[in-house]
């Protein structure tokens, strides 16, 4: 088996010069405008992709480009089911929202290129109970779930999203390799105690935050709904191993310092993970973390090219953005 990624993992640790690099980032940052941003990330590897389309397309064929790599690269399967099952559960999300929140107002729905499951088979399953057979269990447990609600709110249809990404994330990616196991429990602990932080401050109940703690990070939804109730967020946070600096980032939040310094810290903490699993020599860890890697290339690209458009200051982004 470790023969047969021999020539994938180099290929893989060749493509690694092309993720962005932290002068680069901050040159990023600190571009001055839309224009002085563009002119900069054309001279990277997305520059080939600007040519002929707008930022937004450039970032889809970016992705697209790394995923079909990959895809060619593995022999596989784990690898690619592991990876796409989580881009159906982010299309789940745009098309089961916009089918039972949008009042039938038509118009486009943003979502991804199709994983394994195609679009037409997501949006048939809200109406057709025979398409919901066709669905993974996973994906019709959280449909049911939504359907049942009397109103389905955003945050209520997120939180039941929320769940199938995690569960679809549990299921997958440690099969890929062991070393994601951590990864995912890494992932939920940050994001129950970003939620349980965000309900602190808006002054909810423990009552009324019931469910919106996922299962399988360090601390059990129990045992954070807990430290939510005491008042010791902080305190439990800095329990896991390895989330001091989080935990400091939290408490500097739930004082009104705003959240965008424990994000950072958060997604900090799962690139360098996400790094450490690039080194072994053989074998699909280092694939997978690849495009993982991309994917949140891509997410915070996005959200610089959203700020100078909204003109929102350098030093803001410095502190949201995990690298520059």
């Amino acid at each position: 088996m470790a023969d047969s990624f021999i020539y994938a993992n180099g290929r893989i640790s060749g493509l690694g010069v092309t993720l962005l690099d932290d002068r680069m980032w901050q040159m990023l940052i600190l571009s001055e405008d839309e224009a002085d941003l563009l002119r900069f990330l054309g001279d990277t590897w997305y520059g080939k992709f600007m040519q002929q389309h707008s930022l937004e397309d450039c970032f889809e064929q970016a992705m697209t480009s790394t995923e079909d790599e990959l895809i060619e690269l593995s022999e596989d399967p784990r690898l690619v089911r592991g990876l796409l099952h989580r881009r159906d559960v982010r299309n789940a999300r745009y098309i089961w929202k916009h089918a039972l929140m949008a009042e039938g107002s038509g118009g486009t729905i943003d979502q991804e290129r199709p994983g394994l499951l195609p679009a037409g088979m997501l949006s048939r399953a809200v109406q057709d109970g025979q398409a919901r057979e066709e669905l993974p269990p996973a994906f019709v447990s959280a449909l049911e779930e939504i359907l049942s609600l009397d109103r389905p709110t955003e945050t209520l249809v997120d939180s039941i999203m929320d769940r199938l990404a995690a569960t679809v994330e549990n299921r997958e990616l440690p099969a890929i390799a062991p070393c994601f196991k951590s990864f995912i429990m890494d992932k939920v602990e940050q994001r129950n105690f970003l939620t349980a932080g965000r309900s602190r401050l808006a002054g909810l109940s423990r009552q009324e935050t019931e469910g919106m703690f996922l299962e399988g990070g360090h601390h059990s939804p129990e045992e954070v709904a807990d430290a939510y109730q005491r008042g010791t967020l902080q305190e439990s946070l800095a329990e896991t191993a390895g989330f001091d600096v989080m935990a400091a980032a939290l408490g500097d939040a739930l004082g009104g310092r705003g959240f965008q310094i424990y994000s950072r810290e958060c997604e900090r903490h799962l690139l360098d993970l996400l790094e450490q699993f690039a080194v072994p020599t053989f074998g699909p860890s280092p694939l997978a973390s690849f495009v993982m890697r991309r994917e949140m290339e891509i997410s915070h690209l996005r959200l610089i090219a959203a700020a100078k458009i909204a003109g929102v200051p350098a030093a803001r982004l410095q502190d949201r953005l995990p690298r520059g």
